[in-house]
């Protein structure tokens, strides 16, 4: 099996603000759902869209990650903070992102890479 190399950013490629927020959904009086977000925290991210191969092999098992996003390792960005409960707003580029899967990149507790699905505009 193959392993796909993953690096870490480089100095001055943490340029999108993103908002991680937490994602509610209750029930309505009309029957419905309203979906709430928390304030979230905000943080300096790099986004990089997915390869085919990982997008094709994600679709493969029903996932469908779209996109890769860094932030630094620390107070509610770990791995553990972010969960599949969360969406990532990116705040200039009017884009919502959902949580699928957060990894403590070489457990070295430098940055915390975020797998999402893009789930398209912020309403």
């Amino acid at each position: 099996m193959t392993a796909i190399e993953i690096t870490w950013p480089e100095a001055g490629e943490l340029v999108r603000r993103v908002n991680i927020r937490l994602w509610t959904d209750s029930a309505n009086a009309g029957f419905g759902i309203d979906q709430t977000y928390d304030a979230g925290i905000m943080r300096w991210a790099k986004i990089d869209p997915v390869s085919g191969a990982a997008f094709w092999g994600s679709k493969a098992i029903g996932v469908e990650m779209t996109h890769r996003i860094w932030v630094r390792w620390g107070t509610g960005s770990k791995p553990e903070d972010i969960t599949g409960q969360h969406v990532i707003d990116y705040v200039s580029g009017n884009q919502r992102f959902r949580v699928l899967r957060t990894t403590n990149m070489g457990d070295a507790q430098r940055f915390t890479m975020i797998e999402v699905k893009l789930l398209g505009a912020i309403a």
